[in-house]
């Protein structure tokens, strides 16, 4: 749950930041950012689909070596598919364990009648599936798209119902929040 709430919080930032729904544009934006980011730890390489939208990417962590050379080690791994209008409806990802890529979960996005909404589920590997959602979070969006209010919801087992966790209004950011979809 605690993931959730950073991966959702990062989310929010994105979407305060004028990205009211996730996007190809906000994937992009995000990979330009960090990709180009001198001195990381962290080097990033993606595929595109044939519409140009980032498909995959996988995040590796630089290992120094001996004089000065180093090797790059899988770290995660994310597979990204989008609506026809370029929303992204889904981001999931993997991790490099044991010499090989295991799911670990998704997050699924949806916009329906004003509410943004984000999901995520973790992967089950006894039944090959993914699980009941964990948690949520939702953005009730005004008519010009910008974000009215928050709620978070988690499940604490099984099949319960989501339970609202906390709920807030959003006030107009004028503030450059980009630093936050950067952040490990």
């Amino acid at each position: 749950m605690k993931k959730f709430m950073i991966s959702s919080m990062m989310c929010l930032m994105a979407m305060t930041s004028n990205a009211q729904v996730m996007t190809s544009a906000t994937v992009d934006k995000v990979y330009n950012t960090v990709s180009q980011t001198p001195d990381a730890e962290f080097v990033y390489n993606a595929d595109r689909d044939a519409d140009g939208n980032i498909a995959e990417m996988v995040v590796y962590q630089e290992q120094p070596q001996r004089k000065g050379s180093f090797t790059l080690k899988p770290v995660h791994r994310y597979q990204y598919t989008y609506a026809a209008d370029g929303m992204l409806t889904s981001r999931t990802k993997y991790v490099w364990h044991k010499n090989q890529w295991q799911c670990a979960g998704r997050h699924n996005y949806s916009l329906d009648a004003g509410l943004f909404i984000a999901t995520y589920s973790r992967w089950n590997k006894k039944k090959a599936q993914f699980d009941e959602p964990v948690g949520q979070i939702t953005y009730t969006l005004l008519p010009d798209e910008s974000i009215a209010s928050v709620a978070c919801y988690s499940r604490e087992r099984g099949h319960a119902d989501l339970q609202l966790e906390w709920q807030a209004s959003v006030e107009s950011h004028t503030m450059n929040m980009d630093h936050y979809l950067t952040q490990k």
